[in-house]
């Protein structure tokens, strides 16, 4: 190794992106290889995505981290808040890269370069995952005894029912701000804060809410359409009901489907990770996931809360706001990404590598 090489990983080590233990984990990264990759999801749609490898002096089979993205038009590399865009999950793998992990992330269908043939149920989506599971599975270069999946948001969910329903094991699956209620009460919380910050009075919230609660508990008693609601085009929030009621087939599961009830069967170690800014999930999304997997008898599921961490994982030193989303600028939380390359690392290092 050089000297610039050398004074490199004492500074990645000095300032915490890199500790000893992960540099001989893995076998000295040189450096990082980046290479597009396509595969078949569910449906039979070809999904595109990048692959992230650290290239190891031994050239040995590495531990593996499939970022998976939270709901919307999500890309391989950032999620989008209204009309912002944060490269989150690139930032995710740049630096999990860095910590000696192999790192794959993908376009949603109908997002970048993946094939655009639209999912008709939420279990698609899952089957999306599934897909790349399989490709890092056959991949030369990968240990398929190591495998971890970081799921953010909807991407928990995604992450959470792969791991409760494979026979395999994986070695670790990480929830980031995930819900651990079902999706219409999640979004009416959501909505109150929006409104409340939009200044809103208490009269019109409460009268808005009432036609929300009516359309969803129609939609859960199987409604698809409601010819007697009127709907503002202007409005966001009619916006975002009429997203639900059209994509019916797909939010359907999400309106009915307990979090809880699918976290609780998983038996891989798990990792859950919500900060205190967070005004999409809430803090009890989380204790409730805690919760349900330790009355499930878990015994290696681990709640991180992290004080100023907003649901796109960034730092958010100030006040509590939905509209911080909005500044594409912050960078994702540093002790969100050391809490996250610890837990990893340590167990990769403590997992059984495949032959």
């Amino acid at each position: 190794m050089n000297l610039m090489k050398t004074l490199l990983f004492a500074f990645l080590i000095c300032f915490g992106l890199l500790d000893g233990a992960a540099h001989t984990a893995a076998n000295a990264v040189v450096v990082a290889q980046s290479q597009d990759v396509k595969f078949m999801g569910g449906q039979g749609v070809t999904l595109a995505g990048t692959l992230q490898l650290p290239k190891t002096k031994e050239g040995g089979r590495l531990p593996v981290v499939l970022i998976l993205g939270d709901y919307g038009n999500t890309s391989r590399d950032s999620v989008t808040y209204g009309k912002t865009s944060h490269a989150i999950y690139r930032e995710l793998a740049d630096f999990l890269v860095g910590r000696g992990l192999a790192v794959m992330r993908f376009d949603k269908r109908c997002v970048g370069a993946s094939e655009c043939k639209q999912a008709e149920t939420f279990e698609d989506y899952v089957d999306d995952a599934r897909g790349a599971l399989k490709f890092i599975r056959a991949h030369a270069q990968l240990d398929a005894s190591k495998i971890f999946m970081i799921g953010h948001g909807e991407g928990g969910l995604i992450a959470s029912s792969i791991a409760a329903h494979d026979e395999t094991r994986f070695a670790g699956i990480v929830l980031a701000a995930m819900a651990g209620r079902t999706i219409g009460k999640v979004i009416r919380d959501q909505f109150v804060q929006q409104m409340t910050e939009e200044g809103k009075s208490q009269d019109e919230i409460g009268k808005y809410l009432e036609k929300y609660d009516r359309i969803i508990r129609g939609m859960i008693s199987g409604a698809t359409s409601f010819p007697n609601e009127k709907f503002d085009p202007t409005s966001s929030y009619d916006g975002l009901l009429k997203s639900l009621i059209d994509n019916y087939t797909i939010n359907i599961s999400l309106l009915i489907n307990d979090p809880l009830q699918v976290v609780n069967s998983i038996e891989s170690p798990v990792l859950i990770l919500q900060g205190r800014k967070d005004l999409m999930v809430a803090v009890k999304d989380a204790e409730y996931l805690h919760e349900a997997m330790k009355r499930a008898y878990h015994t290696d599921a681990t709640l991180k809360l992290m004080d100023n961490v907003t649901h796109l994982l960034k730092n958010n030193p100030g006040e509590a706001k939905l509209s911080f989303n909005q500044d594409s600028s912050k960078t994702v939380d540093q002790e969100l990404l050391t809490v996250l390359g610890d837990w990893i690392v340590s167990k990769a290092a403590a997992g059984k590598s495949a032959e």
